[in-house]
């Protein structure tokens, strides 16, 4: 199933109205500390805590979509995973450090941009890059209202 057909970015958790600026960070450095070992556990968190699929027909879409995404991350293809979360309008690149460790970063449409730094696998890296400019883009948004 590709971006397209799975509806682009068929997460809401950055739709909320009060999205969690703090957890999203606070889950982003987690994901940076894990081990390769547990990038399964990595991404059950952040699809449990990122995640609302809802009762429309639209969410059905976005249920499968998180299907597909569980079985990459089942199959071992944590970065194939990682990249069917980006949204389809944002840019992202990501490598490995000399060190062994890995960065990332993620701009999302509308230029709402961060990074990771020092994570101990890409598919990490590339998921608090994520995480990180979702809580970015809820300050930007939040920052919109107020002024």
């Amino acid at each position: 199933m590709s971006n397209k057909q799975s509806g682009g970015a068929w997460w809401t958790a950055a739709d909320k109205a009060e999205p969690d600026q703090q957890a999203y960070n606070d889950l982003a450095q987690w994901c940076e500390k894990l081990d390769p070992s547990e990038q399964r556990a990595g991404f059950d968190r952040v699809l449990h805590e990122i995640t609302d699929f809802g009762t429309s027909p639209q969410g059905s879409r976005k249920q499968i979509a998180g299907q597909w995404i569980a079985m990459l991350v089942d199959s071992g293809a944590f970065e194939s995973a990682a990249i069917a979360l980006m949204p389809r309008t944002s840019t992202f690149s990501g490598g490995r450090l000399q060190n062994g460790t890995f960065v990332a970063q993620v701009v999302l449409e509308g230029s709402a941009g961060a990074h990771s730094r020092e994570a101990q696998s890409l598919a990490m890296a590339w998921l608090a890059a994520l995480l990180r400019a979702f809580a970015r883009q809820a300050a930007e948004a939040k920052g919109a209202l107020t002024h």
